[in-house]
């Protein structure tokens, strides 16, 4: 199960927000910054909602020292403030988004949801950007660069639909999903012999 931090000084909210989620993830609870950062130095989260205004550091200064600490850790902003200014601050440094106070139900577990499932597609991409830089332009098992290795497919491909098609380009474009004229300029970029160009 997914653990969630939550962090605001009021304890009725507190206990209101655990209820709110509980069966959804293992929440973890903290009146206050200092003592959140505490439980992020202990233990692993998957995702955080943070009060904009807290005792002692805000919600914001947090933020930044989470940021630093947790780059891909998804932050909601819990915001009763009447001004917009803090939040908008938060959402510069990396907040995935904000619920304003009094808040519904379904759209706070929404936006939780919301927030822990876009971090998971950032943290995949990172990932999958991270191997390419490792192994750039090459393609498993043979080696060859991946630009070869495409081509060859497509060049397999088109060979297949002239063959179907008798040769006639425009009935290939049609089994391709492509338009005569594209075709044509791939057949030529892609060195295709034999091609029927009547049609």
């Amino acid at each position: 199960m997914k653990k969630l931090l939550i962090v605001d000084d009021d304890p009725h909210l507190l206990e209101s927000l655990r209820v709110i989620f509980d069966g959804l993830y293992e929440v973890c609870t903290a009146p206050s910054a200092e003592e959140a950062a505490v439980f992020l130095g202990q233990q692993q989260f998957d995702v955080m909602l943070l009060d904009v205004i807290l005792p002692g550091a805000t919600g914001v200064e947090f933020l930044q020292v989470v940021r630093e600490i947790h780059p891909f850790l998804p932050v909601v902003m819990i915001s009763g403030a009447s001004s917009i200014k803090p939040v908008m601050k938060a959402l510069e440094l990396g907040a995935s988004d904000f619920v304003r106070k009094p808040f519904d139900i379904d759209e706070l577990r929404l936006v939780v949801a919301r927030a822990l499932h876009l971090s998971e597609l950032k943290y995949q991409v990172a990932g999958l950007q991270s191997e390419l830089a490792r192994r750039p332009f090459v393609a498993e098992p043979d080696g060859r660069p991946m630009k070869e290795v495409l081509e060859d497919f497509e060049r397999s491909l088109i060979k297949k639909a002239l063959q179907g098609a008798g040769g006639v380009q425009t009935r290939a474009a049609e089994v391709l999903g492509t338009t005569r004229r594209i075709l044509s300029y791939r057949i030529g970029k892609l060195k295709i012999s034999s091609v029927d160009e009547s049609a």
